[in-house]
């Protein structure tokens, strides 16, 4: 299951960041378009941590689920970052708030690997 993923990860990754550079480069800024942005860039985030993460897991993590464990790491990450490209959009973000946010998702990593 882990080759699967990492080539349909790949594959999804390159299609979403074509079609982030053209929503980028060809189209104007409005309430429609900041949306797709974001949604475009949580999807080729996480498409692209994925394999990084899969990696990552298998080298150094200790047993099992590799691949769910991989996708739901690369989840957060990109949801992380999309976050705080929002808060950015909107001029709310500051340090204090990137990371209450970096270890409001650490928590929920921990909370999810302890219990399985």
């Amino acid at each position: 299951m882990g080759k699967g993923t990492i080539l349909g990860s790949i594959l999804v990754a390159i299609l979403s960041w074509v079609c982030l550079g053209f929503l980028v480069n060809y189209t104007s800024p409005g309430t429609l378009t900041r949306p797709v942005f974001s949604l475009l860039l949580f999807v080729a985030l996480m498409a692209t941590f994925v394999p990084i993460a899969f990696y990552f897991n298998r080298h150094f993590a200790s047993s099992g689920e590799d691949s769910v464990r991989a996708v739901r790491q690369s989840g957060l990450a990109a949801l992380f970052l999309v976050l705080c490209t929002w808060l950015r959009m909107i001029r709310s973000l500051s340090w204090p708030v990137a990371l209450l946010l970096l270890g409001v998702l650490g928590l929920t990593e921990v909370f999810l690997l302890t219990r399985h």
